[in-house]
């Protein structure tokens, strides 16, 4: 009950015992809000209702609101109290400044028709958009507040003419809705079960009834539980509003079963390679949600790259593009996309109406799965001495034929417990990702998924890191890797930079004994993919430096195979980088 609640009082009363992130949290307002295991169950959504979405493997998220008018970071941008956050506004815009730019808000050059077509030139085939983030604002037409899309200058129904064009065009869309409510005074303090909850409720009935089809919800609970939204209640009320709609996780914490929702949702993170349920990775197309004019703008090159090892995996990629003041994405942003679209165009089938393949992601790629076809996908790339032969544990049943569906593709053996797959070296390396088509004689739904990840990491003892120069953080602290772990949100903290000054930065590792370097794994932060020319040098035994790979794009889990002959040491060399060079691993492999 209400009574129980330790932390309501005057300026929210927050006890000296409690962090920031518990006062948020309090009991359930009575006993219909817990719900049991079996409960839990109701809400799944079936295999059948999840596959138009495991076969989409890419959609598209959407940030915007007038929080751009002022800065580039949607909701918490914004400087006041953060109800259900973990931290609190350490900075930001004025809320009162904020709070009214929806005042100023007219994007006179929206067009829902032309995004939905944008989104399916781009090969997406769902699209989330926020429809209300943390920080209030509506961007449909509810009947409990003034703070929404009716009220700016723009005065037209954003959400309605998405929901239509979404129609129109066959493209399945999602309101992306945020229980806590930054501005609403009575979020998740005294009146909250009295006063918030059914002004929620009332969104909620509003979204999913008003609008013709939706076909999921992206929910975005922060550090809450899931009976600070009747969370069971309302989505049992959602199913029947919009059957077969789907859920992602963040519903609240606390439910009996660990699965929340229908798939999980990591955030500026590929996830992991053998998950055991489908997942969606949210990543973002610059270095923030919203729009962010001189930020940093993912290529082609990195986004397909993840997009193979997400669909790989087991996921479906959800990229977020931030669309202008006007109403229209950014144009540079446009562009690389538009080549995904173009590559899906052509090897798409390879991806999309797929599942993750029995050979688990490792060095080699990922691999995709459909009935008696396996596609392998083969994404890491060659220093100059190694050769373009891939060896995979032989399956556990008969290859019947094997085909390039890229140029390149040679002739394959089976031998030695092994798979071995051979290509000419030139064409395979102008391939993005080389892709090989698998007829097998049984569907490998039937067997265990297959480890592919033989290679030894060399520990940090082994070897002494420098760098040419360090503006953030010294090197050794990418060898550092507590926390990087499977979640909602992996936030790095701690990466190397070299000094802005830097003109040619390096990154050496000099071994204390010569080592067999089979493999050299390059990640840059998520969120800045920034290198656009760099070089792989390795020290022989005079102690002479040379250049064994030149490479463009890092991006995310870069892959480069060398011959596996001794050196004494290792070095990137960064020789171009558009934006501030974060380079987040740098990890090499017996």
């Amino acid at each position: 009950m209400i009574s129980s609640f330790l932390f309501f009082g005057g300026a929210l009363g927050q006890s000296k015992n409690k962090s920031y992130k518990e006062q948020w949290q309090f009991p359930p307002k009575d006993s219909s809000f817990i719900v049991t295991a079996a409960q839990q169950r109701e809400l799944y959504a079936t295999e059948e209702e999840m596959q138009w979405f495991k076969d989409a493997k890419f959609g598209v998220f959407v940030h915007w609101g007038p929080a751009l008018l002022e800065t580039n970071v949607l909701s918490w941008g914004r400087y006041g109290e953060r109800p259900g956050a973990g931290r609190p506004a350490k900075k930001g815009v004025a809320k009162e400044v904020y709070d009214n730019l929806y005042k100023k808000f007219n994007p006179v050059n929206f067009d829902a028709d032309r995004w939905m077509k944008q989104v399916k030139s781009w090969g997406a085939e769902y699209i989330v958009f926020t429809a209300k983030h943390h920080d209030g604002f509506c961007f449909f037409d509810a009947k409990n507040t003034d703070y929404d899309i009716m009220s700016t200058p723009y005065g037209k129904d954003i959400a309605r003419q998405l929901a239509d064009a979404a129609h129109k065009n066959n493209v399945k869309l999602f309101w992306y809705y945020s229980q806590p409510d930054w501005t609403h005074p009575d979020n998740l303090r005294e009146k909250h079960y009295e006063n918030y909850l059914p002004y929620m409720k009332e969104h909620l009935e509003t979204l999913f009834t008003d609008y013709g089809k939706i076909d999921g919800i992206f929910w975005d609970h922060l550090a809450t539980k899931y009976w600070q939204w009747d969370s069971y209640h309302i989505y049992k009320k959602m199913k029947e509003w919009q059957p077969g709609i789907i859920s992602n996780a963040r519903n609240g914490f606390g439910w009996p079963l660990q699965d929340r929702g229908d798939y999980d949702n990591p955030e500026q993170s590929l996830g992991p390679i053998d998950h055991h349920r489908y997942w969606e990775a949210c990543l973002t197309m610059t270095d923030k949600w919203l729009y962010s004019p001189k930020g940093p703008i993912k290529t082609f090159e990195s986004v397909l790259g993840m997009l193979v090892q997400v669909a790989g995996n087991g996921g479906n990629l959800l990229l977020n593009l931030g669309p202008d003041g006007k109403g229209e994405f950014v144009e540079e942003e446009v562009e690389e996309v538009q080549k995904i679209g173009e590559w899906i165009e052509k090897y798409g089938y390879t991806l999309k109406n797929t599942r993750r393949g029995i050979y688990m992601g490792g060095d080699y790629g990922a691999s995709t799965q459909h009935e008696e076809t396996l596609y392998l996908h083969f994404l890491e790339q060659l220093s100059d001495d190694a050769e373009a032969v891939f060896e995979l544990p032989e399956l556990p049943m008969k290859v019947k034929a094997v085909d390039g569906v890229t140029e390149g593709f040679k002739n394959y053996k089976v031998e030695n417990g092994h798979l071995k797959l051979i290509f000419d070296k030139s064409d395979y390396q102008n391939n993005l990702d080389n892709i090989v088509k698998l007829e097998l004689a049984k569907d490998p739904a039937e067997f265990e998924r297959i480890e592919t990840w033989e290679a030894i990491p060399v520990a940090a003892s082994e070897f002494d890191v420098s760098a040419s120069s360090s503006d953030r953080d010294n090197p050794e602290v990418l060898y550092q890797t507590d926390g990087n772990v499977f979640s909602e949100g992996i936030h790095l903290k701690k990466w190397w930079s070299p000094a802005k000054n830097d003109k040619n930065p390096t990154l050496t590792l000099e071994f204390n004994q010569p080592k067999k370097i089979r493999t050299v794994l390059l990640s840059e932060h998520i969120r800045t993919h920034s290198v656009r020319d760099f070089d792989i040098e390795i020290k022989d035994q005079s102690g002479d430096w040379k250049r064994i790979f030149k490479g463009s794009v890092i991006g995310e889990g870069l892959r480069i195979r060398l011959s596996g002959k001794k050196i004494y040491g290792i070095r990137l060399v960064v020789n171009k980088s558009r934006y501030r060079t974060e380079i987040t691993a740098f990890n090499i492999y017996e």
